[in-house]
């Protein structure tokens, strides 16, 4: 295959996965909880295309999770889930496949990071789940959270980054402050 068509490249624990300029989702190496979506928990040495679908917008992988947004504005997770509810689905089930969190279809960006993962949608309003231990979340509590939770009112949220620990999370507005 061409190696000049990806566009968005998600790494972590040994695991990479890649959305290629045709929309079309890739994935390859470590996959003990399913993490490369492939129906399975088989690891693979060379990219695998995750279904046949061309509808994949970004990725972001997580310890051994992860998160995708298509392009229709829908929120996908998959792999590693158990305790901490970092897929988002509502319970604490590893999937080896894409499975759709809720019906929304306002999700634009997402990032994942150890056990927790973070997203914002197109109205600009920042959310959170997974592993919350110390606040990382920023719900004000310490509770883990097995779908996502909105993160104060504000609308002015533009960019998401969960640290790879899970330990931390930070998040930019639209004029550049945190």
């Amino acid at each position: 295959g061409s190696l000049t068509n990806w566009s968005v490249l998600g790494l972590n624990n040994n695991s990479t996965l890649a959305v290629k300029t045709d929309g079309t989702l890739w994935s390859w190496g470590r996959n003990q909880f399913g993490q490369l979506g492939l129906g399975n928990t088989t690891n693979y040495s060379s990219p695998k295309q995750v279904g046949a679908l061309t509808a994949w917008l970004t990725i972001a992988s997580g310890s051994y999770h992860s998160i995708s947004v298509k392009t229709d504005g829908t929120l996908w997770a998959w792999g590693r889930n158990t305790t901490n509810g970092q897929l988002g689905l509502g319970n604490t089930t590893n999937y080896s496949s894409p499975k759709q969190v809720g019906a929304l279809t306002s999700w634009l960006k997402v990032s994942a990071g150890g056990y927790s993962s973070a997203a914002v949608k197109t109205d600009g309003t920042l959310w959170t789940w997974g592993a919350n231990l110390n606040g990382e979340l920023g719900l004000g509590d310490a509770t883990n959270k097995s779908s996502p939770n909105q993160v104060g009112a504000l609308t002015d949220w533009s960019k998401i980054s969960v640290n790879s620990n899970g330990q931390n999370m930070i998040a930019i507005k639209t004029n550049g402050t945190l």
